[in-house]
C-alpha cells in the first residue's frame, strides 16, 4: 500500500489568514488529512530580502515567479512595516485546522530570523526562540505541542539538544529517506526525526523547464510502496498562487489510491519498526538555494 504524509508549513500571516482556509477546503473535498505546522511569532518576511546575496536564490525566485506567492504588504513586514505576531492575528484560522481533524504542531517563532541566521545565533537566543514558539502554540490551542518541524529543514547541534527537552513525539528538521534517531555529540536523542523525503513544488517548478503539471507527475511517480513518503507544501504556494496545481496533485493521489496519513498517526508505526540512529549533515539539493540538513 502506498501512503503519504502531507506536511503543511505555514510561514507568514498572509499564508495563515488565506492559505489555511483554502487548503482546508481542498483537503475536505478529497477526504484527506494533513499535518499543519504554524509560525506563531513575528512575520519578518521583509528581512528575507537579504537572501538575494545567497548562491542560487535569485535564480530560484525568477524561475518560480516567487513574487506571485507574496503580497507587497507581506514583503514589507519587518522592514517598512511592523512585524505582526502571527499567532495573535490568525489564531482562529489555526484552530480551524484542528477543528477539521488535521494535526496541528509547531513550525517556528520568527521564521525568517531562524532560517537566515541560525548558525549566528547564540544558544540563549535559540532557547528563547523555542520557548516562545511552544508558549505561542499553547496560547492558541490550550495544550502542549507533540510535534515540530524546523524552517527550511535547518538545524544544528544546539537546536536538536534544546528541542530534546520538550519531550516531543517527533520532529522534522531535515531531508532524508527514512525515520531515525539523531546522534548529537555522540549521544543518541529520543526525539524521532521524520524527514521530508520528496522534492517540493517550488524546488522543481521551472527546474529543467518543468511545468507545475510535470512537477506533479514527477512527484507522484516518486511515491513508493511501503515507504516513508513525506511531501511538504506551503500555505503561501499551494494554498495561494498554485492552488490549482495542488488540487490536481490531490486528485492524482486519490486516483492512485495513495492513503494520506498525518505525522502523528504514522509515528507509532515508525517507532515500532526500530528506526536506526544516525548523524545529521548538510548538503545542497537541486532547486533550493543554500544548504539543508539531511539524515546521513
Amino acid at each position: 500500500m502506498k501512503t503519504i504524509s502531507l506536511r503543511v508549513d505555514v510561514d507568514t500571516l498572509e499564508g495563515s489568514l488565506k492559505g489555511i482556509p483554502a487548503l482546508l477546503r481542498m483537503l475536505d473535498k478529497v477526504g484527506m488529512q494533513a499535518s499543519f505546522y504554524f509560525s506563531l511569532g513575528p512575520d519578518s518576511s521583509g528581512k528575507a530580502l537579504r537572501r538575494i546575496f545567497r548562491k542560487g536564490f535569485l535564480a530560484k525566485q525568477l524561475r518560480n515567479k516567487a513574487g506571485s506567492y507574496y503580497s507587497l504588504k507581506t514583503m514589507m513586514y519587518g522592514v517598512l512595516l511592523p512585524a505582526p505576531v502571527i499567532g495573535k492575528r490568525a489564531a482562529a484560522e489555526m484552530r480551524l485546522a484542528k477543528a477539521a481533524g488535521h494535526e496541528v504542531a509547531i513550525h517556528a517563532w520568527d521564521h525568517v530570523q531562524y532560517h537566515d541566521l541560525l548558525d549566528r545565533k547564540s544558544r540563549a537566543w535559540l532557547e528563547a526562540w523555542f520557548r516562545d514558539a511552544h508558549a505561542g502554540f499553547e496560547d492558541v490551542f490550550g495544550e502542549k505541542a507533540r510535534g515540530a518541524v524546523s524552517p527550511a529543514w535547518r538545524c544544528n547541534d544546539h537546536t536538536l539538544e534544546i528541542q530534546e527537552a520538550y519531550g516531543l513525539d517527533y520532529a522534522g528538521d531535515c531531508r532524508g529517506t527514512r525515520a531515525f534517531y539523531p546522534v548529537v555529540r555522540g549521544r543518541t536523542l529520543a526525539t524521532l526525526q521524520v524527514p521530508t523525503t520528496l522534492p517540493t513544488l517550488d524546488e522543481l517548478r521551472g527546474l529543467d523547464g518543468l511545468t507545475p503539471d510535470e512537477v506533479n507527475a514527477k512527484v507522484l511517480g516518486l511515491v513508493r510502496e511501503d515507504a516513508l513518503n513525506v511531501y511538504a507544501l506551503h500555505t503561501e504556494v499551494e494554498g495561494g498562487a498554485l492552488a490549482e496545481t495542488f488540487v490536481k496533485f490531490l486528485q492524482g493521489l486519490k486516483d492512485r489510491e495513495v492513503v494520506a496519513r498525518t505525522h502523528a498517526d504514522w509515528v507509532p508505526d515508525l517507532k515500532a519498526a526500530n528506526p536506526p540512529a544516525a548523524e545529521i549533515g548538510r548538503m545542497e539539493i537541486p532547486g533550493r538555494s543554500g544548504w539543508v540538513s539531511v539524515g546521513l
